[in-house]
């Protein structure tokens, strides 16, 4: 039990540290995001971490939905907020929107996951991450 709970940390850690290191990326080239492509960013960014997070957190804590639920919508929430302040206040609206939806359905998912899902998900936040830096070359 042990061994899987600390491996669900580091995943969560791992998964905190793709975002903090995009959002880097991102910043420094600010100037170049236009309306769109930030709100694509602030949506992608918030879906993906909460999605992400309330399957890993509902999976291994199905008898605390609650706490997981706000968790996990505290975390997407401020992922889509940051994000979302790249740009302008209707991208932040956007991001703060899109957290709290995959916030709430993330844990839903995470109650009936299996190791599988675990593993997409994971895939999911790396791939998208590493998709959002690498379209702003295409700028």
């Amino acid at each position: 039990m042990s061994v899987v709970l600390s491996f669900t940390w580091v995943l969560l850690v791992s998964y905190l540290i793709t975002a903090f290191v995009s959002y880097g990326y991102l910043r420094k080239a600010r100037n170049l995001i236009s309306y769109h492509f930030g709100m694509n960013i602030a949506m992608t960014s918030s879906g993906v971490m909460g999605i992400s997070t309330g399957i890993l957190l509902g999976s291994q804590f199905p008898l605390f939905f609650s706490e997981v639920t706000v968790v996990t919508l505290i975390i997407a929430v401020s992922v889509g907020a940051i994000f979302g302040s790249l740009v302008d206040y209707q991208t932040l609206l956007t991001g703060v929107s899109s957290g709290i939806m995959a916030g709430v359905m993330g844990p839903m998912l995470g109650a009936a996951a299996d190791f599988s899902l675990l593993v997409v998900a994971t895939l999911l936040v790396f791939l998208s991450f590493g998709l959002l830096c690498f379209s702003l070359r295409s700028l």
